[in-house]
């Protein structure tokens, strides 16, 4: 097989993006763990279109629709939220544990990793645009039980549903106490190797090696925040760049989290 062309060097070849651009992009690339593909679109530079196209040419990889490839026998195969989270869609399956998904990047290894462990197949990718694949989950992946107790999906309305069942069902004080400390602080995750924060759809990792992971939905900001910092200073410096994306009960729950548990935390074990 012949060796791969990177991305950036086929753009430029092709004459839809010039060497300044992509080092630009590359520039901001370094502060996060965007694609270079997905920077170059935010920036106006190239369309979806085009980079799917190129895509296709450097993986050697179809385009495919995603309404004509879709079996409808594969459609509880991966839940609405993972197929979000990752933008892919399961097409079908095929001989030798094979599944084949459809995605809006291929070479997201850690999507393919986890998916693979899920259903315990083999991914085999396809290629399809953002829009596409968020058009057809809707169209075609059915809510599950497990919509309700994930982060990406676990919107405001569906809190105050399950909470009132629980006041109505239990009729318990605890339990009402427990909501109310929750919605104001979250949970807390502790392992081995890891401390997990989680509030308003936002989530807090502190790694025993110092980093700290910032995930989840921003509330006035479009997709997922998924942000690995080195150290404390770093995560302040972006969430004050951001802070217009965030709610005021995210922004609080933010400091809160970083004033009185990781700083706290740290400050007693130094």
């Amino acid at each position: 097989m012949k060796a791969k062309i990177q991305l950036g060097e086929l753009l430029v070849t092709k004459k839809l993006v010039s060497k300044e651009q992509v080092n630009d992009a590359l520039r901001l690339q370094v502060s996060g763990n965007r694609r270079l593909g997905y920077l170059l679109i935010k920036m106006g530079i190239i369309t979806e279109e085009q980079l799917l196209d190129v895509l296709a040419e450097q993986l050697e990889i179809h385009k495919i629709d995603v309404d004509k490839e879709f079996m409808h026998e594969v459609k509880g195969l991966l839940p609405r939220y993972l197929c979000r989270q990752y933008s892919v869609l399961p097409l079908r399956t095929e001989k030798n544990n094979v599944i084949s998904l459809a995605m809006a990047d291929p070479l997201d290894d850690e999507a393919i990793n986890n998916i693979e462990n899920y259903t315990g197949m083999v991914v085999k990718p396809s290629l399809v645009g953002h829009k596409d694949i968020a058009k057809a989950i809707k169209l075609y992946i059915p809510f599950s039980f497990k919509e309700f107790f994930h982060l990406l999906t676990f919107n405001r309305a569906i809190k105050f549903t399950t909470t009132v069942a629980v006041i109505l069902l239990l009729t318990s004080s605890f339990f009402l106490a427990n909501y109310i400390y929750q919605e104001k602080y979250g949970t807390i995750s502790v392992t081995q190797d890891s401390t997990v924060y989680k509030n308003h759809d936002l989530m807090l990792g502190v790694e025993r090696s110092g980093k700290i992971s910032l995930l989840g939905r921003a509330a006035r900001a479009e997709g997922y925040y998924s942000v690995t910092f080195d150290k404390m200073e770093t995560l302040k410096e972006f969430i004050e760049q951001k802070k217009k994306n965030f709610s005021d009960k995210q922004a609080v729950w933010l400091q809160w989290v970083i004033e009185n548990k990781i700083e706290q935390k740290n400050n007693s074990h130094g």
